[in-house]
């Protein structure tokens, strides 16, 4: 399908040498990483590889990680790799809103969507739960369709506690690891 969709968008071979091309410009770009990273020089040797079966050559593009923050800052990239972390109640304002693509803002792809702002920031003033969830989910919906970033992978979490462990409550923030105890008669470790 991919090969379908490059050819309709008139990227072909035109010279029979593997690589597409368009009005003699071939499809290439670099794929900017953090040099050392080995997570990162896997993905991009993978991509290159899976890309190349497409016509497309991407080009691992390493740089020392304070040169590489400084690229991605000023924009200075064609393609790149990040990751984040956050909260279940992570607010998507800092990396999705326009207002974030200027200077140092998080919004390093550029995405600027009216309705998506929109969303963002009425489901930061909304207090009920269910109907802040119902904005969060038409924003997602917005992002698959526009889709600014390919989501790689999610990193599964899982937690294992012994049942010594009393008190432990699962909140929408995560563990409360502060008001946990071990009963005195189960503590194996004085």
């Amino acid at each position: 399908r991919a090969k379908q969709l490059l050819d309709e968008a008139g990227w072909r071979d035109t010279d029979g040498d593997g690589m597409r091309d368009k009005e003699g410009v071939p499809f290439r770009f670099k794929f900017m990483i953090v040099s050392g990273y080995l997570p990162g020089e896997q993905i991009a040797k993978l991509l290159k590889d899976e890309m190349a079966k497409a016509g497309i050559d991407l080009i691992p593009d390493p740089y020392e990680w304070s040169v590489f923050e400084e690229r991605l800052n000023t924009r200075s990239f064609d393609a790149t790799m990040l990751a984040w972390g956050g909260t279940v109640l992570a607010d998507p304002y800092q990396i999705w809103h326009s207002s974030q693509i200027k200077g140092r803002g998080s919004n390093r792809v550029g995405f600027d969507h009216p309705e998506a702002d929109a969303l963002i920031e009425e489901a930061r003033r909304t207090l009920d739960e269910s109907a802040r969830n119902k904005l969060y989910h038409r924003f997602h919906r917005i992002l698959h369709k526009e889709q600014p970033y390919t989501f790689f992978r999610a990193r599964p979490s899982l937690r294992f506690l012994d049942k010594r462990f009393k008190n432990v409550k699962v909140h929408k923030l995560g563990l409360n690891p502060h008001e946990w105890y071990v009963p005195k008669e189960e503590q194996r470790y004085k």
